[in-house]
């Protein structure tokens, strides 16, 4: 059954990507949390909150962390004064251009064998799927 293939090779994934987190020092939530900020400038925590959709408490607890750990840092936002920016530390840059590695080792070992036009038709063959169960 495909869904069950499917299963399957998000959780070999899923834990490939946990495996490379925990090796930077990070928990899972802080490391999507640094890919985020790192692949998004200038995001507040609110931001953070609803592109995860998770509660503000959660996201401010997430970046708490990531600031004791040096890896992000909050800055006034010059935009509005109630909020301030997370902006990725030298620290932060490190780590997420490890974890960013990492995925491209992952993704080179699942294609293996597939020609380029092969990995073109998994990848839009997987965003259709994901498209046709969105939101339902």
């Amino acid at each position: 059954m495909i869904s069950r293939q499917l299963l399957q090779l998000a959780r070999r994934i899923k834990q490939r990507r946990n495996f490379h987190i925990k090796n930077l020092n990070l928990t899972t939530e802080q490391g999507d949390a640094l890919r985020y900020f790192a692949e998004h400038p200038q995001q507040t925590v609110a931001m953070f909150k609803d592109y995860q959709g998770i509660t503000h408490q959660t996201a401010r607890v997430i970046v708490q962390h990531m600031v004791t750990a040096g890896v992000v840092e909050l800055v006034p936002n010059p935009d509005d004064g109630r909020s301030k920016l997370v902006i990725v530390t030298s620290l932060g840059a490190t780590k997420y251009a490890q974890l960013d590695q990492h995925g491209w080792q992952t993704s080179k070992e699942l294609f293996a064998g597939f020609t380029p036009a092969e990995q073109q038709q998994f990848l839009a063959l997987a965003r259709r799927a994901n498209a046709n169960l969105e939101g339902k």
